[in-house]
């Protein structure tokens, strides 16, 4: 229960910060999610467009990006990158990515804009 409120305060906080902030037209938000929400020991590396990201801490990590399709990887054999998926990221839109890093391989939802909570995840473009 406690989680659940965890996870509101963060939303309203990133709610409050985006309409604060004076917004740049070309920008969106991904907001990456581990579940379940793993140590950075058992975490892995995750890229967007092969820039690697620091370790998503607690499970959540909320990213600013341009506008467009950017693909999200992960550590593959021999060092390079391994596309999970393809994130559409929409004008001062949050698109929140749930990374499932139980499965193997990993596999990723996405829900996008105010209200994805009530609408069904479809999954990333692959």
């Amino acid at each position: 229960m406690c989680n659940v409120y965890r996870v509101l305060a963060l939303s309203t906080l990133v709610a409050v910060t985006l309409t604060a902030c004076k917004q740049d037209p070309d920008i969106g938000y991904i907001e990456l999610r581990t579940i379940p929400a793993v140590t950075a020991v058992q975490q892995p590396t995750f890229y967007l467009d092969m820039v690697k990201l620091e370790p998503v801490k607690k499970g959540v990590a909320v990213l600013r990006q341009r506008v467009g399709a950017i693909k999200l990887a992960t550590e593959g054999g021999m060092g390079t990158p391994a596309l999970l998926c393809e994130v559409v990221v929409k004008k001062n839109r949050i698109t929140t990515v749930t990374v499932s890093v139980l499965e193997r391989p990993l596999r990723c939802q996405c829900r996008t804009g105010p209200g994805a909570k009530d609408k069904p995840a479809r999954s990333c473009v692959s």
